[in-house]
């Protein structure tokens, strides 16, 4: 078997090389840099390729993150290695494929992740590459978990003034 992370960059690899531009979501900022370091390091052998690969995390610098962003947009980036910190809120276009790796812990992380690609009337692919992890086993052998069951309902409590102070805010 093949580890998550190198099936993860397999993936990407092949996408970005057949001209989708890709997102790959990793669960931590280490995860992003080595995935992005086996990325570049394998579509090194076409010049320009490995430089139009970025990563996207925590701990970047907000103008550094918005560069990347108007890559996205405008198509200069082909590929993108983030942690959750792409999953929402942020416009980055119609991308063609979103690479998941591992089970991020619920279904609505799940399918925010996969709706990062397939924002425009165009087909696009998403990936789940479960790991070791016997959540992400589960998840690989019950396909229905993913596909016939909603997501998660978030529940508060209105009266916790906790909730309340942050939302009057």
């Amino acid at each position: 078997r093949q580890s998550s992370l190198n099936a993860t960059k397999d993936i990407a690899a092949r996408l970005i090389r057949s001209g989708v531009q890709t997102i790959a979501f990793a669960p931590s900022r280490m995860r992003v840099e080595i995935l992005l370091t086996y990325l570049r390091e394998t579509l090194r052998n076409k010049p320009g390729d490995a430089e139009r690969i970025a990563g996207y995390r925590g701990g970047y610098l907000p103008n550094e993150r918005r560069r990347i962003e108007r890559g996205l947009r405008d198509g200069t980036v082909r590929g993108v290695v983030a942690t959750n910190a792409l999953e929402l809120g942020i416009d980055i276009g119609g991308l063609g494929a979103s690479v998941v790796m591992g089970y991020p812990g619920s279904l609505s992380s799940l399918w925010q992740q996969f709706g990062r690609a397939g924002r425009r009337q165009e087909t696009a692919l998403s990936v789940l590459v479960a790991s070791s992890n016997p959540l992400d086993q589960y998840v690989a052998a019950n396909p229905d978990f993913v596909f016939e069951r909603p997501p998660e309902k978030g529940l508060i409590d209105p009266d916790n003034l906790f909730i309340l102070g942050s939302h009057l805010k």
